[in-house]
């Protein structure tokens, strides 16, 4: 393999190739063999970890693809469902991302989007934080790196100042221009940076979550001007860019047309050569692995019998990735049923955990901006199903505790088997919590209790009803948010309640 695929700064993995052959494996009477196998068996134990490692970059780098879609068209809606841009520049949402839609699994219904892809390699990026923004609104610009750690966490939790910030690429030389507040380091040269506005179901809730949106952006270095520059989430969501050969109609017709994995263990190791092309420089966490994925990837080049074990061991680490991450099975217990990633966003070298989160819920806040606890069984370990009834009981004041001044609030949302919300509900909810509370829309017990109703079928009683979160009729998941979590949640000592059966 030539040094010129890496672009000539990484010609080691080549290097290293040769330890994986052994000096003489044809000595008489089969003497070379332990040592063939020996190497093999490390080969194939390494591409499993690799491909684990690597699985994020490939996930992100896929979905740049995007920038092909709107060249030309500004940002937008890409397919009408998610938002899109030109490279370097953030497109929105309006209003929630729709729940139809089967592209991007796990969405939050509390937040309206912007999404950039940024090419730092290309040139730096301004992001610009909102300035007039109403006491206890949440937002949030949350930056994340090629292998989706989170590397910078604006917004209202962390009392960013409104102004200007520039992103830069690995190895950045400059100075930061005048009128700009801070320089924001980038572990990679693609990053993306995810804008989130708090909107609760009011149509006034949702012009607020738009004003603040608005005055979130990111745009090249190259187009800055003096002053701040005014988005607009409403253009955006309405430029709505298909590819050729899908309509609107195509798409409402058959949303699961669009249920494309951006990771295929067929493909994997040509993708990776790719992703890794785009971002020769990663972080501390990740050097080491990336120089394993070049060896192995020289290895790979080398002759057909390599190839083929390569290609084999990534399609079985794919597969059992994909079938192991759920919900489940991932993160800690921290009781009650209930599991959570402990160090969700912020990975460092746990390359599985943050695989594991690129299938099932990618781009998770730092977990001091948002906690997420998720959980797909009762309280004896079944999994869930809609054809059943169950029920969650917060005691008074035991609500989950958030930081309600700097935007803080928390919510239940129920997802199908495959982390999709249902397209349509009885009585139009996906989720439950703080705006269902702020209006006056839940049933409180005499003692101060809520319970919350899950199933399928619409509760007879009343006040069920009131608190009634529908579910599919098959298999469901869910997943608790809490935006700005306060130190009981960070430190463990809040347990949410249980999920119990109620028709056993």
């Amino acid at each position: 393999m030539s040094t010129s695929t890496f672009g000539g700064r990484h010609p080691a993995g080549a290097v290293q190739v040769g330890a994986f052959i052994p000096a003489h494996p044809d000595l008489g009477n089969g003497a070379g063999v332990p040592a063939t196998l020996a190497n093999e068996h490390y080969a194939e134990a390494l591409a499993r970890v690799v491909y684990v490692w690597g699985h994020p970059l490939v996930n992100t780098f896929r979905r740049t693809s995007t920038w092909t879609l709107m060249k030309g068209h500004g940002p937008g809606m890409a397919m009408g469902l998610f938002p899109g841009s030109p490279k370097n520049h953030m497109g929105y949402l309006d209003d929630y991302m729709p729940a139809a839609q089967r592209k991007v699994v796990t969405p939050n219904n509390d937040t309206v989007y912007g999404a950039c892809f940024a090419d730092l390699a290309e040139e730096p990026v301004v992001v610009q934080t909102p300035e007039d923004v109403p006491p206890g609104h949440y937002w949030t610009i949350q930056i994340v790196d090629a292998f989706t750690t989170v590397t910078h966490q604006l917004g209202s939790a962390s009392h960013t100042p409104a102004g200007k910030y520039l992103l830069v690429p690995p190895g950045w030389q400059g100075d930061l221009p005048a009128g700009f507040i801070d320089l924001l380091h980038s572990p990679t040269n693609i990053a993306v940076l995810m804008a989130r506005s708090f909107a609760a179901r009011t149509p006034e809730a949702k012009k607020q979550a738009r004003l603040v949106l608005n005055q979130m952006g990111v745009t090249p270095l190259s187009e800055d001007a003096p002053g701040r520059r005014r988005f607009d989430c409403e253009a955006s969501a309405r430029n709505k860019v298909y590819p050729p050969g899908i309509t609107a109609d195509l798409l409402a017709t058959d949303p699961d047309m669009l249920r494309e994995r951006p990771v295929h263990g067929e493909s994997f190791w040509e993708d990776l050569i790719k992703a890794l092309d785009a971002n020769p420089d990663v972080g501390p966490a990740d050097a080491a692995m990336a120089q394993q994925a070049r060896t192995l990837i020289a290895l790979r080049a080398r002759d057909p019998g390599w190839r083929a074990l390569l290609d084999r061991i990534a399609i079985a680490a794919d597969a059992e990735l994909f079938q192991s991450a759920r919900y489940e099975q991932v993160g800690t217990d921290v009781g009650n049923g209930w599991q959570r990633q402990l160090n969700g966003g912020r990975w460092g070298t746990d390359w599985l955990g943050r695989a594991q989160a690129a299938v099932i819920y990618i781009y998770v806040n730092d977990f001091e901006e948002a906690t997420y606890f998720i959980r797909g069984t009762d309280s004896d370990g079944a999994l869930l199903q809609g054809r059943y009834r169950y029920m969650m009981r917060f005691e008074k004041g035991q609500l989950p505790p958030v930081d309600r001044a700097r935007g803080g609030f928390w919510s239940l949302t129920m997802y199908d088997k495959d982390y999709y919300m249902m397209p349509q509900t009885p009585n139009g909810r996906h989720n439950i919590g703080t705006v269902n509370m702020d209006a006056n829309e839940l049933h409180f017990d005499e003692d101060g209790s809520l319970t919350i109703y899950l199933s399928s079928d619409e509760p007879v009683d009343s006040s069920r009803k009131a608190n009634w979160l529908p579910a599919p009729a098959d298999q469901f998941a869910l997943i608790v948010r809490a935006y700005v979590p306060e130190v009981a949640i960070l430190n463990g000592g809040y347990v949410l309640p249980e999920v119990m059966r109620l028709d056993k």
